[in-house]
């Protein structure tokens, strides 16, 4: 039989003696045997003595549910067809391998929510789910870590960066780098442009404390000093009274320090919603505002936002290596998306579900306390479309290299549009400034 899976050592007792090497063999008596193994029944011919043969049992068969729980109802149209295509690809190298191997996505959304995502998390491991993609925010991935360590669930965010979740040992790994790296990109940037003074705006969550906690403990060891600290409600839509607060205290500062030397930076899902409130103040519309992921490179903001050029914006997000791997994600992506480019965090879900389906093949069997421990050695010798995927003690990426957008007029189209203007390697620690500040 062909071998695929567990290996089995069976014993076959052979009647007779063998004499005089090749001749005797074809002269002993022979037997039938019959002999029990995982999934089927084989039958061995064989001459009479003792010996023992290798039969490979298959270990995994059928369909395997791989979990993709989207952070909320964009990411079914960013993230959900990253996964849809990563699963067709996984479908054709299984059956090129000649397995009896289907791989099928299990898809929940969380709304927003991180209630809702440990409901949705719960429903999914009840339904056999052992391995889960996503979510994206650090708020969900905190609020399922307890029940996915508990019931042996592999977790694998593609957006989850906030160090408060960098966690040894337990089930939730990151494909991205964590913010700590993150702002160590953005904190020397912010000096560099010669802001000395800063204002921080945060969601009320573990991305949001997390990345005011490091960049505050980031910038002022670089010099600099963090003047106040805005924490929102991440559920409001409506910011009003947060742009008139943030209005005050930009106005009094600009007046203690100097326009030149106050900046904002905030991470925040809702910025749009948040400046289009802060429009209506001058000195927020006139600051210079920093950011990461959760506003760089949005075509959401551009979109909503016409005179977006007039204000001056950088936001700071992880790159993704340029190869022929990701130029053939993108030109599938492309197609599925509506013309819509692929992101990081897009690119991180195709990645995940390759790797975890990857994991469970070499694991050779679909338990999450397997693939939990082979999933490090999987990474680690996985090119993506992101580029190495490597991982560090704490499950998260090891390193990659970061970019720092913003926002200019696009001379063609007569509408705002985001440019690279520098690029930060975290593993030598430079800044090389494209565009000088």
């Amino acid at each position: 039989m062909e071998s695929k899976g567990t290996t089995m050592m069976i014993a076959l007792a052979i009647v007779g003696l063998i004499i005089g090497g090749g001749v005797g063999y074809y002269m002993a008596p022979t037997k039938t045997i019959e002999v029990e193994v995982p999934a089927e029944t084989i039958t061995v011919e064989v001459p009479g003595e003792t010996v023992t043969v290798e039969v490979q049992v298959p270990a995994l068969s059928g369909t395997i549910p791989i979990g993709a729980l989207y952070a909320n109802t964009g990411h079914i149209d960013s993230s959900g067809v990253a996964a849809a295509i990563a699963i067709e690809e996984v479908n054709e190298y299984v059956e090129a391998l000649g397995l009896d191997v289907t791989f099928e996505l299990v898809e929940e959304c969380s709304e927003g929510s991180a209630t809702t995502a440990l409901e949705k998390f719960q429903s999914m491991v009840a339904r056999g789910v052992k391995v889960v993609a996503g979510p994206n925010w650090s708020s969900q991935c905190k609020a399922i870590k307890e029940y996915a360590d508990e019931n042996q669930v592999v977790v694998f965010s593609e957006g989850s960066t906030s160090p408060v979740v960098a966690i040894p040992d337990d089930y939730i790994f990151r494909l991205p780098v964590t913010d700590t790296t993150q702002n160590s990109a953005l904190a020397p940037a912010i000096i560099d442009m010669g802001i000395e003074h800063l204002i921080i705006v945060a969601r009320n969550d573990a991305w949001g404390d997390g990345n005011y906690e490091t960049m505050k403990e980031l910038y002022e060891a670089e010099g600099g000093a963090v003047e106040e600290y805005l924490r929102y409600d991440s559920e409001k839509t409506e910011f009003s009274a947060e742009a008139a607060a943030l209005n005050d205290v930009v106005v009094q500062l600009n007046s203690q320090f100097g326009a030149d030397k106050v900046a904002l930076a905030t991470w925040s899902f809702e910025f749009s919603a948040i400046f289009a409130a802060c429009e209506e103040y001058p000195a927020l519309k006139n600051a210079v505002w920093f950011g990461s992921d959760g506003f760089g490179r949005s075509t959401t903001l551009v979109d909503e936002h016409p005179n977006l050029h007039e204000t001056t914006f950088h936001a700071m997000i992880m790159g993704t290596a340029k190869s022929s791997r990701f130029d053939d994600f993108q030109d599938k992506y492309l197609q599925r998306s509506g013309g819509r480019l692929a992101g990081t965090y897009t690119t991180h879900m195709y990645d995940i579900v390759w790797l975890l389906c990857k994991a469970v093949l070499e694991a050779g069997t679909y338990d999450g306390a397997i693939v939990k421990d082979v999933l490090p050695t999987v990474a680690e010798q996985y090119w993506g479309a992101c580029g190495w995927t490597k991982l560090n003690e704490h499950g998260d990426r090891a390193e990659s290299s970061y970019e720092l957008w913003t926002v200019n007029l696009n001379a063609t189209s007569g509408l705002p549009a985001w440019y690279r203007e520098a690029i930060y390697d975290s593993g030598s620690g430079a800044l090389t400034w494209l565009i000088p500040p």
